[in-house]
């Protein structure tokens, strides 16, 4: 009875996780639908330099670039979950080092606390170190 019942709650738990994957997927699509309006908005601007971007407009999409590409790896790492019921720790490793590295790259430098700074260094050296020695488990 207990085993059935699990089982159940397995094969309901991927459904939900499909469910998200298919949300995660939206979007995404709809996230590069946004960042294609905003370069080619930045590049029809009225400014004296038609077709160039401006630096806040490139920062912009560079942090929207990023958010994209921790949802593709998230992407990547929900799909090797369902299909290899083991937790794909390398894979969210990166998920993470891109995620603070998003963070880093659009601090608002005129506001900056040295101590968030700090923290955000911490958080990405010790990504690192983990990262390194999953690498150095998997070799072995």
């Amino acid at each position: 009875m207990q085993e059935k019942l699990v089982k159940s709650l397995k094969h309901f738990s991927n459904y939900i996780i499909l469910v998200l994957l298919l949300l995660l997927v939206m979007a995404m699509f709809l996230g590069t639908g946004h960042i294609i309006m905003i370069f080619f908005q930045s590049m029809a601007s009225a400014d004296p330099f038609y077709l160039l971007i401006k630096v806040d407009d490139l920062h912009l999409l560079f942090s929207l670039l990023l958010v994209m590409l921790v949802g593709h790896e998230l992407f990547k790492s929900i799909t090797l979950l369902l299909n290899h019921e083991n937790i794909p720790i390398k894979s969210i490793l990166k998920i993470a080092a891109i995620a603070i590295s998003n963070k880093i790259i659009t601090l608002d430098l005129d506001h900056l606390d040295v101590r968030m700074l700090l923290g955000l260094s911490a958080i990405l050296v010790a990504i690192g170190i983990t990262f390194f020695f999953f690498s150095k488990e998997s070799e072995d």
